[in-house]
């Protein structure tokens, strides 16, 4: 096994061998052990990676040590942050790796605290042990993705997430594409929902009697009312299983995409949606199927391949991408 991620990989493996052993290995079990695994390493480069592990405070332990095996190194199962939150070695591992993937909520009144907790469990692996996992934490970087450049007021939050577990009835006022200088709103909430680096409220917009969803950076003014919301409550998964991101689909269709040999293995590669189906033909390209609903989001989405996605059907779809890409020559005429 060989590139970027390869140490924290092995040292993950480490970790993992270890706990099923509770008898302990020596180094030169470790070398063997990963060797079967695919690892390309010698016994010096376990030994760094054992002594590493227990300067960062892993509750490595060596014993006995013999001349013909070697010392053994066993591994405690869990790791006691206090008297009620026990982690396993491999658990405090992922866990500190893991802010990584937490950084597209940056702008939003979580993060502070995930920083809070994180420091507190840093705290428990101080010293040179920290430095260690803060350079085996460079090797794994993780995308932020897009994110709300707005942030998001921690109290129209607070406000939001009370009306939810309270069930009552919210009014804010809202800025919409459509309304930029915001128009009243009153909504039976249903749930928050984070997606594309923001967070949204499904709710009930007790005009329509429709559920919508709003963005919570776009709210301001939010008050939690006295009435209560006795509207029927969704199944979030439910909710957004025909859609293709977060515009809601409530009426899905056959969609069937080809997409070219230049992109068939990158499609196969990636699970895009539930529904999804994807069908190899004899040219190299593959056949992608969804049953989704016609979004804008799954316009963009096809469109961003540009030439190397085709849509077979339904026609419905056809036509929407030809009028988008009509749009598209036609601007670009404009700027000769």
């Amino acid at each position: 096994m060989k590139g970027r991620n390869t140490q924290v990989a092995r040292i993950y493996r480490i970790l993992s061998i270890l706990e099923g052993a509770p008898q302990g290995l020596s180094a030169g079990d470790l070398v063997i052990r990963l060797q079967d695994r695919g690892f390309d390493v010698g016994k010096r480069t376990v030994y760094r990676d054992l002594e590493a592990l227990r300067a960062a405070r892993f509750p490595l332990e060596e014993k006995g040590k013999d001349e013909s095996y070697g010392a053994r190194w066993t591994l405690e199962k869990t790791t006691k942050l206090n008297n009620y939150l026990i982690f396993s070695a491999r658990e405090l591992l992922a866990l500190y790796f893991a802010r990584n993937v937490l950084s597209p909520l940056k702008d939003t009144p979580f993060y502070a605290d995930l920083i809070s907790t994180f420091t507190k469990i840093e705290e428990k692996i101080s010293g040179s042990g920290q430095e260690y996992l803060d350079e085996i934490g460079r090797e794994l970087i993780f995308e932020a993705g897009p994110r709300w450049g707005l942030g998001i007021d921690p109290d129209t939050l607070e406000t939001v997430r009370s009306a939810c577990a309270e069930r009552q009835k919210l009014r804010f006022s809202y800025k919409s594409v459509n309304k930029p200088d915001g128009m009243e709103r009153t909504v039976g909430p249903q749930f928050i929902y984070f997606a594309k680096g923001s967070l949204y409220l499904v709710a009930e917009d007790l005009e329509s009697g429709t559920n919508k969803i709003y963005a919570i950076p776009r709210m301001t003014d939010a008050k939690m009312l006295e009435d209560p919301f006795d509207g029927v409550l969704e199944d979030p998964e439910k909710y957004f299983e025909s859609s293709f991101g977060v515009y809601h689909g409530a009426n899905p269709v056959s969609v069937v995409l080809q997409a070219s040999q230049l992109l068939a293995n990158y499609i196969k590669e990636r699970r895009w949606h539930p529904s999804q189906r994807v069908i190899s033909r004899g040219d190299g390209s593959v056949e992608v199927h969804f049953d989704v609903a016609i979004t804008p989001e799954l316009i963009h989405w096809i469109m961003g391949f540009g030439a190397e996605m085709l849509v077979l059907k339904p026609i419905e779809l056809v036509d929407r991408i030809k009028e988008e890409t009509e749009k598209l020559i036609n601007l670009y005429k404009k700027t000769g």
